[in-house]
């Protein structure tokens, strides 16, 4: 029989990647990452850390930026996380106690550019100036008087 995957041991080693990043990793290439999910293989081997980071446009108007006028693009933020991960695997050792501590694959969590699509397409509908397909009239929208047999 198959083991379950377990949602506090994602849940726990995530929190302590989160912490790790912030405090024990200073590379310039993954200082505006955010772990968004961690899937722990049942025999923890493996985790796999879905990960996503700002809008360039925002991270270069950060007061907080150190690493001067360039922005990292993804692949070099993928560089910076796949650096790091040997280190990260030693340290979460001693943060979550498990038998085995996974081998650490970070991937680029594709739901948040899915999103971030959807809510530009939206933003475009939005100018298109109103709506000609429907009706904004909340009249439309009244109940019809109920009859003697509703009541």
């Amino acid at each position: 029989m198959a083991r379950k995957r377990n949602p506090r041991v994602d849940r726990d080693v995530r929190s302590a990647l989160a912490d790790l990043l912030e405090t024990e990793i200073s590379d310039p290439r993954i200082a505006f990452v955010t772990l968004t999910d961690v899937d722990v293989t049942p025999d923890h081997e493996v985790a796999t850390i879905f990960y996503s980071t700002l809008d360039p446009e925002l991270i270069s108007r950060d007061p907080r930026r150190t690493g001067g006028d360039r922005v990292p693009d993804p692949v070099e933020v993928a560089d910076g996380l796949s650096s790091a991960a040997p280190r990260l695997r030693t340290l979460l050792a001693s943060r979550v106690k498990l038998r085995t501590t996974p081998e650490l694959r970070f991937r680029a969590d594709p739901v948040v550019g899915t999103a971030t699509r959807i809510d530009e397409l939206l933003r475009d509908i939005d100018t298109d100036g109103p709506s000609t397909t429907g009706t904004h009239d909340p009249s439309v929208y009244k109940q019809p008087p109920a009859s003697e047999d509703d009541r």
